[in-house]
């Protein structure tokens, strides 16, 4: 940030006053206590990020979903012990009995499913998948909220600065109206329609004022919502350290290989690509299943030599027909897997544009910067001749002057913040995030 002149730095501390009056004065006090400190910092303000944010829930949702579907498809070999009760009647066509007889037993059995030579497997390798890319964007969706933050935060600083322009336009207007009332009435030197104009400039001036001064109270909100603390807002902010952002413009090709690299969202379509093949391939793959029965009965009558009260048996079971199905099956994750495929080539698509468009925009922001520089210290220098030189008119010539060192200032302050954002938006796609397999 560009050092403030020492005659000017007058000037800020006295609207910095106003503009931490003005803003006590419009809290309602609330009953529970401040969720924010009395003077918020960019890193304080990211560190109240609320992981209860309804994004962020919905996204540790879809977690916990495909965790029950990777769970659903793991239970398909696993050991079952279940029992079974029959009530029956037969006719066992016994010579001296020829009415039918009670025939109910009762079966404990115990299915263990040894191996289906790899079609689970695959499945699970498909689910696996999906809940990494699930995973990942639980990651992608902080970030982005961490980006939300920072915007939030550099919004309601730059209204600030707004404010500051628009009270020295409104002061300003107010001082040529004054001029023009104070000639007709002491001087007779001034035309009521002349006057009636300065009033309306200055009414308009003041219009303005009112809506600007909504605009730093609506930005404070905004920025409550983003960290989910709608009861109250912050008041006074603490100016961002620019240094981390003074970096040369990257060369676009080196970072869009970075960017289709480390990207979330390329990984995540990757991961989603890789998944839907796993459940192709287990679609069409159809193999026996292999296991272990063990069964007890209990029969209420029984005959010798024809009832088996205890059974162990090896199983091998293989679909026969089941074409339809499967055909079916198979049909849906080849659908699947096209229109992964086209999202991913999607992405990348998007992807491109936007670090040019990025990178662009580092190039004309460091053009404004320049300009927003060089107009602040010619603002500054006006200002300090205007001091010095007696002028018949000196109020307002002031304020004039006031007026344009501000509105330099505000230029220069929103030329930073766009820079920041642009490099936070830079660093989003080009930092690999870990995705994390411990999310409660």
């Amino acid at each position: 940030m560009i050092p403030v002149r020492p005659g000017h730095q007058l000037l800020v501390a006295g609207l910095a006053v106003l503009l931490a009056l003005s803003m006590d004065s419009g809290q309602v006090a609330a009953a529970a206590p401040q969720p924010f400190p009395d003077v918020l910092t960019l890193e304080q303000a990211l560190d109240m990020l609320d992981q209860n944010y309804p994004d962020v829930l919905t996204a540790q949702a879809s977690i916990n979903k495909a965790r029950a579907e990777l769970l659903s498809v793991q239970a398909t070999q696993a050991t079952r012990v279940y029992a079974e009760a029959e009530l029956r009647q037969s006719d066992r066509h016994i010579p001296s009995r020829t009415d039918f007889i009670d025939d109910s037993r009762i079966r404990l059995v115990v299915n263990a499913p040894l191996s289906d030579f790899g079609m689970t497997q695959a499945r699970s390798a498909g689910v696996n998948l999906s809940l990494d890319a699930k995973q990942l964007n639980y990651q992608r969706v902080r970030d982005e909220n961490r980006l939300r933050v920072v915007s939030a935060f550099l919004d309601v600083i730059l209204s600030d600065y707004a404010y500051i322009v628009a009270d020295e336009d409104m002061t300003l207007a107010f001082l040529r109206y004054d001029r023009e009332l104070e000639k007709m009435e002491r001087f007779e030197d001034a035309n009521p329609v002349d006057v009636a104009q300065q009033e309306v400039l200055y009414l308009d001036k003041f219009a303005i004022r009112s809506e600007v001064d909504s605009q730093r109270r609506r930005t404070r909100l905004r920025l409550a919502l983003v960290l989910n603390r709608p009861e109250a807002y912050p008041d006074q902010m603490v100016e961002p350290d620019l240094s981390a952002y003074d970096r040369p413009i990257p060369d676009y090709d080196e970072i869009l290989a970075k960017a289709l690299s480390n990207a979330p969202e390329m990984e995540i379509a990757r991961l989603n690509v890789a998944a839907s093949q796993k459940r192709l391939q287990a679609a069409k793959m159809q193999r026996p299943t292999l296991g272990l029965k063990f069964e007890a009965v209990g029969y209420s009558e029984s005959y010798p030599g024809s009832r088996d009260d205890l059974r162990a048996s090896a199983f091998l079971s293989f679909p026969i027909y089941s074409r339809a199905s499967r055909n079916a099956e198979i049909a849906e994750a080849m659908a699947e897997l096209d229109q992964r495929q086209a999202e991913f080539n999607s992405v990348e698509y998007k992807l491109r544009i936007q670090v040019l468009e990025l990178v662009q925009k580092l190039t004309s922001n460091e053009a404004e910067m320049n300009a927003a520089n060089r107009e602040l210290e010619y603002r500054e220098h006006e200002l300090d001749r205007i001091r010095l030189e007696y002028e018949l008119d000196y109020r307002a010539s002031i304020g004039e002057g006031n007026l344009n060192v501000a509105k330099a200032l505000y230029r220069l302050m929103k030329a930073n913040y766009e820079r920041i954002l642009v490099w936070e938006q830079l660093d989003s796609l080009t930092t690999m995030l870990l995705a994390e397999s411990n999310n409660h």
